[in-house]
């Protein structure tokens, strides 16, 4: 191999473990949240702390990359970004409190946020010709298998009764990073300083500020949105004024500003951003509903509910390779975003039809093979539709890029928000219709066989109350995992809406050309 072909092999190697590494440490977090809340002592609301924290750094992060890129040039960012990765990890995997694992986490996303955004930009270095395409696979295909690796490794984790190895395995990817970056990339790329991109206090403080309270009321909204509605909403609309500040001061395309915004209010990139969000949306939910569900639905433990989701995800590592090779004569999108909102009707409604007696091989891996279908059918059509007006200046493209990455985070934030809030409203649904079939004969029978057990193996006097307690909680997993059920039902019925939306666009395009005619 000449040395042109092997450091083109690497350049393109590092593509690939830039989303990679983006994707296994984001679920990582999310499938590992219950032990670690569990062994540093936070409650749910405060472990929602670590998220908004680290969104919000990340939102800032990317932000600021084309800016960082002008200052100390690729080689130097991505390599400080890494040793940050690998700071975070270490800090996170070490940690035994909150503030701590929040510290971690933090310095990850000082450098893991911009990974996505630095890994699609890298491939837009490579000069048009059948390498950047190749550069394009690596990139989708370590989205693919971060997805697939992220819940194998928290699996493996847990089944060694350790949480912190999920995290010290992350030093790996980071120490590949900082090598490749070191070897296959340099620091041409930064700029005079009479052409560089100037920070806006007001603007990026307003972005900031604003993140956070957005980002911190979508975490909140988990846990008190049923008792003030009105106050979370007055919270957001506050916070998206705070982004709009940004917007405003950044909009005006002025020389040297952070993001140029005016060239990408275009038709194109704005459907392609809102598919984005819907992508990330369903991503966010999925990872919070379905350990839940597989969990109450088998009843195994944790470790073996991320070893499903793994193997349901190498759907998306299957589709991918189908994908990258039709994609080079048919980029049509029409059909492919078709494919993929079936695929996630047949997987939602197979996970909403699951129940106890369900055999996991048969009924929960091929519906999560659909699933992780699903996610890379529609996000690489989406970037190759969103971008394809912008590529052609890279400042543009790389403000088009950052714009989407940050609203990623958003997007994650309120999939789980969302599914949370889903989760109980069905289950307080489910738990009422539940109560109320307990006067009946049969839950009557049941009671009393629990009072005679609980007497014979125990005080009889605390029998009564000990075997109601027992029907109590047997209703609270009943009521929880057919509110989970419940929320697959309306995600494939908002799969097919989708379907019948992306139709229906379909349709009218040739219409409107018809009417001109």
């Amino acid at each position: 191999m000449h040395a042109a072909q092997r450091r083109s092999f690497w350049l393109h190697a590092l593509i690939g473990l830039l989303p990679l590494a983006d994707f296994l440490q984001t679920g990582t977090v999310a499938f590992s949240a219950a032990p670690v809340m569990g062994d540093i002592g936070a409650s749910p609301e405060e472990y929602s702390l670590v998220a908004t924290a680290y969104a919000v750094v990340a939102i800032g992060v990317i932000c600021l990359h084309r800016w960082l890129v002008e200052r100390f040039g690729w080689r130097t960012l991505m390599m400080s970004s890494a040793a940050a990765f690998a700071a975070g990890a270490l800090v996170c995997g070490t940690s035994g409190s909150l503030p701590a694992f929040l510290l971690g986490r933090v310095t990850m996303a000082l450098g893991c946020a911009s990974f996505m955004t630095a890994g699609r930009l890298i491939v837009d270095r490579i000069p048009p010709s059948p390498r950047r395409f190749t550069g394009i696979r690596f990139y989708a295909a370590g989205i693919a298998w971060g997805l697939v690796l992220a819940p194998f490794l928290v699996g493996f984790a847990l089944s060694q009764h350790n949480w912190r190895l999920s995290f010290l395995v992350l030093l790996v990817p980071a120490a590949l990073l900082l090598l490749l970056a070191f070897f296959v990339l340099d620091d041409a790329s930064v700029v005079p300083p009479d052409a560089r991109s100037r920070v806006d206090p007001a603007g990026l403080t307003g972005l900031m500020a604003g993140s956070f309270v957005v980002l911190h009321c979508l975490q909140q909204a988990a846990f008190h949105y049923f008792e003030s509605p009105g106050r979370l909403w007055a919270a957001i609309a506050s916070g998206v004024a705070g982004i709009a500040i940004f917007l405003a001061r950044n909009g005006r395309g002025s020389r040297g500003s952070l993001i140029h915004f005016n060239p990408l209010l275009t038709a194109r990139y704005l459907v392609g951003l809102a598919m984005f969000a819907l992508a990330y949306l369903v991503l966010g939910a999925d990872n919070y509903m379905l350990p839940v569900l597989l969990q109450r639905a088998f009843e195994v433990p944790l470790e073996r509910a991320t070893s499903f989701i793994g193997i349901g995800a190498l759907g998306g590592v299957a589709t991918w390779i189908v994908l990258s090779r039709l994609l080079k004569g048919h980029q049509g999108p029409t059909r492919y975003y078709v494919a993929g909102f079936v695929a996630l009707v047949i997987g939602a409604v197979r996970l909403a039809g699951l129940s106890e007696a369900a055999n996991p091989w048969l009924s929960a891996v091929p519906a999560l093979f659909c699933m992780g279908a699903f996610v890379i059918l529609v996000l690489p059509t989406t970037a190759i539709q969103t971008f394809r007006n912008v590529q052609h200046d890279p400042l543009t493209f790389s403000h088009a890029i950052q714009v989407k990455n940050m609203l990623g985070q958003f997007g994650v934030a309120a999939g789980t928000a969302l599914a949370t809030l889903c989760l109980q409203w069905r289950s307080a649904v489910r738990y009422t219709r539940f109560g109320e079939t307990m006067t009946s004969p049969p839950v009557q029978q049941w009671l009393d066989q629990a009072t005679r057990h609980f007497s014979a193996h125990g005080d009889p006097a605390l029998a009564p109350r000990m075997a109601l307690a027992r029907l109590s909680q047997l209703v609270s997993q009943e009521a929880l995992f057919t509110g989970a059920l419940d929320y697959f039902v309306i995600l494939a019925a908002f799969a097919c809406i989708c379907i019948a939306g992306v139709l229906l666009q379909a349709a009218w395009k040739p219409l409107v050309a018809w009417s001109r005619a």
